[in-house]
């Protein structure tokens, strides 16, 4: 399995993000080696926290337009 870096993670379509997350939760059920293991659970937290990222960025976003549209 390749590895993703935060430069790759950060240009990932929310589709990407979300089937690559999916795709490594069904690996970590099914495999049983424990260094392969780790190195998925530590692409899926930097998958995790891209997500989690957007997801603020996106309510933040979405209450700014909120605020600016009453002021007018």
């Amino acid at each position: 399995m390749r590895k993703l870096n935060t430069d790759k993670i950060s240009v990932m379509t929310d589709e990407d993000l979300y089937g690559q997350t999916s795709k490594i939760k069904n690996l970590l059920t099914y495999k049983n080696k424990k260094d392969n293991k780790r190195d998925l659970e530590i692409e899926l937290c930097y998958l995790q926290r891209e997500i989690f990222v957007r997801e603020r960025r996106r309510r933040a976003h979405e209450e700014f337009l909120q605020k600016r549209s009453r002021k007018r």
